[in-house]
């Protein structure tokens, strides 16, 4: 068993505090927004190892069958398929979706070849689907609403701009909508008009939600596009997941993220980064479809959150043990302490403390007073 060490993001829309007294890290009053458990290339966590200290894609590369199962290194090559991340967010993240795996693939080829029009929108060819996990209570848009629903909203806001995004709708497609709001529809009269609809809202409605990630991003018409979208409200111990078109912006809470081994990001608002409205409604899916959820199994003191992707699954284990099959996997204790057993070796991880137990460990058993969480791959049909 390897333990590892994070690394770090300082994204703006970050908390200061959170992730470092999780980790048990001293603070600086920075944002501290992410914290990477995995092996992407541009960010691979450090792993200790009988050779020192390695990251872990070098780790892997160096024997990928012992480390993830001859099964896994033939299907996904030698990179361990899924990351496991901490979000600590203080304010929204970009409206954003992800391609599928044939869109990636493709996209990336086009922009290594140079013909894939603005670089650095493919940064590598996977996919990304991805679930989170709440650890406090968090607010994240997943899909888009009933477009009535929408229109009843716009208008409350009561503008030209509305009125034109009002007959964009009409249309029945949500293609129209968005482009008319990224266009210049949500102009300034408009957005200051869902401020106010919003301050009058209720608390934790699509408008209110709308207003407030506004309040963040002062004159992005990205806000109208959150108003598009399902407002999911998650206590702790809930889930959401988004597959490939899914628009989606998390909003706010401290969350456990697994996910592909992938940073396919194309963004539609609610962000200083840049906006590509052709290739996004080339990805998304704007048909209204309410969040999905993972699938949950019990088991003692394990619950386990599966969705369609092959990649990850993540148990959650509370005051109590569990077992968990051969693969790899990364154990992250979030409260208490955990002992883990694999292989004949034992290892006692404290709060914030992670280790990559290798898929030639073979069964490990995770005994926790508090919480841990587990990722790996999601298991076989039974």
């Amino acid at each position: 068993m390897h333990l590892m060490r994070p690394v770090l993001r300082d994204y703006a829309w970050g908390t200061t505090r959170d992730i470092p007294e999780l980790l048990g890290l001293p603070f600086t009053g920075q944002p501290v927004a992410e914290a990477w458990w995995g092996a992407h290339d541009s960010a691979p966590s450090h792993a200790d190892s009988d050779h020192g200290d390695l990251t872990l894609d070098a780790l892997i590369a160096e024997d990928p069958a012992q480390c993830l199962g001859q099964e896994s290194a033939d299907r996904w090559g030698a990179r361990l398929p899924f990351l496991l991340k901490l979000l600590a967010i203080h304010k929204p993240l970009s409206i954003q979706v992800h391609p599928t795996l044939e869109q990636a693939r493709e996209g990336f080829a086009a922009e290594q070849r140079g013909t894939g029009g603005a670089p650095h929108q493919f940064l590598d060819p996977f996919h990304k689907p991805e679930m989170v996990y709440a650890l406090t209570p968090m607010t994240v848009l997943a899909g888009v609403r009933p477009l009535e629903a929408l229109s009843a909203d716009l208008a409350l806001v009561r503008t030209p701009g509305s009125a034109a995004l009002a007959d964009a709708l009409a249309s029945g497609n949500l293609d129209d909508y968005i482009t008319a709001a990224l266009a210049g529809a949500a102009d300034e009269r408009t957005l200051a008009a869902l401020a106010r609809a919003g301050a009058d809202a209720r608390e934790g409605s699509n408008l209110a939600v709308a207003a407030s990630a506004l309040e963040h991003f002062p004159g992005d018409p990205g806000a109208m596009v959150a108003l598009a979208l399902n407002v999911v409200h998650l206590a702790p111990g809930e889930a959401v997941y988004t597959g490939a078109g899914v628009l989606h912006s998390y909003q706010s809470g401290l969350g456990i993220e697994v996910m592909a081994n992938s940073d396919n990001v194309v963004r539609a608002g609610l962000t200083p980064k840049r906006v590509d409205v052709p290739l996004l409604l080339r990805l998304a899916h704007t048909e209204p479809c309410p969040a999905a959820h993972p699938e949950v199994t019990h088991a003692g003191a394990a619950v386990t959150l599966t969705t369609e992707a092959e990649e990850f699954a993540l148990t959650v284990v509370t005051d109590g043990a569990a077992e968990v099959p051969p693969g790899p996997r990364i154990v992250l204790v979030v409260q208490g302490s955990a002992l883990i057993d694999a292989g004949g070796e034992t290892l006692e991880l404290p709060r914030g403390q992670a280790v990559f137990v290798p898929h030639g460990r073979g069964s490990a058993r995770v005994a926790v007073a508090g919480t841990a969480v587990v990722a790996h791959l999601r298991p076989a049909p039974v």
